[in-house]
């Protein structure tokens, strides 16, 4: 969940809109070719096809399985079976589409759209059968489309910076550079994502992500392998080998997501710190999509509706500490500490985000290719 300089208009608006002044937006009526073209008529709720099959297959992220997180649905249809398999990693997940596509429903990250709608993965969303739609904003809407289409839903969003114990580390940290600074030398975590790795290289350096060349990436590389003896270890779960390790007082100074930083501020386990970089924070948003070789298309429909409903969206904020795009959710916060993690009361923020740009294939698998070779050099 990356990302660099000064985004597209979009990019802003969902962040002015979308995020941290959710509270006081509107919604408004999508443009999207899906949505309902009778003005004044309320959205038909996706009835799943009696030809359809009353079972659903949902490509996931370890965690999300939970009932809480798709309650509304489980509430709705009770009969229905709902199975999920699980990816590692966005790339992980689209590979898994691209070898089998059995899944009928899949979630993913901001910067990975461009890629489902060119290989015919995912089916466009037909809006006008979401009763939850309008509680969207349309700068969150519109992150979800590709040539003007809705191909996707968008769910969850957060912030990516560096989250930092201010009992161990001496002042305020106020770049990303401090995930290289010697000084606190096996107590940085680096999260194990290599075009994670190239977004936190280009906003030291002031380089354009969508075109790095061979030149900066082979320097971009050389730092990552100079930085590697610094870590404990490079994280993949955030609930699994990296929160419980800043609990612990063992990371000093990490790349983080603000679900970590809740939930340190909660069980006030450490004294942490959530960076504001002179170099920008990341933001990311989650989608969810719905393969082109799915056979219950409603019924998809039907569950990414009720994703977004009041309870689910509400335990994504509650339990995770990750936004939800319902705007009725995130406009009744009112726990301080989740307050303080999305910097709602922090208007300046917005000039200090940067977001997840949309690059080639190509370019992600240089990254990734990298990466490796930064861990195995």
């Amino acid at each position: 969940m990356p990302a660099r300089p000064l985004r597209p208009h979009a990019w802003f608006i969902l962040v002015t809109c979308g995020a941290l002044l959710l509270a006081a937006c509107q919604a408004q009526g999508s443009g999207s070719p899906g949505a309902s073209a009778a003005a004044g008529s309320s959205a038909a709720s996706a009835a799943p096809s009696v030809a359809e099959p009353n079972a659903l297959s949902v490509l996931e992220w370890s965690g999300y399985e939970d009932p809480k997180f798709w309650i509304d649905f489980q509430t709705a249809h009770p009969d229905t079976q709902v199975n999920f398999d699980f990816g590692i990693s966005d790339s992980d997940i689209l590979g898994k589409m691209e070898a089998s596509g059995q899944d009928d429903i899949f979630h993913f990250y901001s910067g990975w759209q461009q890629f489902y709608v060119d290989e015919g993965l995912v089916k466009e969303i037909d809006t006008s059968k979401l009763k939850n739609w309008d509680k969207v904003p349309d700068s969150f809407k519109k992150l979800g489309q590709i040539n003007g289409k809705q191909y996707f839903l968008p769910w969850d969003w957060g912030f990516t910076s560096i989250l930092y114990n201010t009992s161990k580390v001496s002042g305020t940290i106020d770049s990303w550079d401090a995930l290289f600074n010697q000084a606190y030398a096996k107590h940085i975590s680096m999260w194990d994502d290599g075009p994670a790795a190239v977004t936190v290289s280009t906003y030291i350096h002031g380089y354009d992500e969508t075109n790095i060349t061979d030149d900066q990436l082979a320097k971009i590389e050389a730092e990552w392998k100079l930085q590697k003896p610094l870590n404990l270890h490079y994280w993949t779960g955030e609930y699994t080998d990296f929160c419980p390790e800043v609990q612990s007082g063992d990371i000093w100074v990490a790349y983080a997501w603000q679900g970590c930083y809740a939930t340190v501020l909660y069980d006030k386990s450490q004294p942490v710190a959530y960076a504001t970089p002179k170099e920008g924070r990341n933001s990311w948003v989650g989608f969810y999509g719905i393969s082109s070789q799915t056979d219950s298309y409603n019924l998809a429909l039907q569950f990414l509706d009720d994703k977004l409903a009041k309870m689910s969206c509400e335990n994504a904020v509650t339990n995770f500490y990750y936004g939800c795009v319902n705007q009725e959710v995130m406009a009744g916060i009112t726990d301080p500490v989740l307050i303080q993690a999305f910097g709602i009361n922090d208007p300046s923020i917005l000039a200090h985000t940067n977001f997840t740009p949309l690059v080639t294939q190509a370019q992600r698998d240089a990254w990734t290719a990298m990466w490796l070779r930064v861990k195995g050099g």
